[in-house]
């Protein structure tokens, strides 16, 4: 399964990664639906970098940005 914005690498990244991460949660609720980074990055008004990091697990998700990720990640699983 090849997702149109993600490569296979990546999209291994991140269902390696620790699902119980915030980050990786919309990471792979992303790469599932096909959600750009990009759109994620604009919406949360961070750098495409910072999603990457977020969705491999690479880095935390740190305030202001907890809770609208959680809204993010509840919004999507609708």
């Amino acid at each position: 399964y090849m997702s149109k914005g993600y490569s296979i690498q990546f999209v291994n990244a991140v269902n390696e990664a620790d699902s119980d991460l915030l980050g990786v949660k919309l990471g792979l609720i992303c790469v599932k639906n096909d959600i750009p980074v990009n759109d994620v990055a604009e919406y949360l008004s961070v750098t495409r970098m910072t999603v990457y990091n977020w969705f491999k697990g690479v880095t935390t998700i740190q305030d202001p940005h907890i809770k609208q990720v959680e809204k993010l990640v509840a919004k999507l699983k609708n």
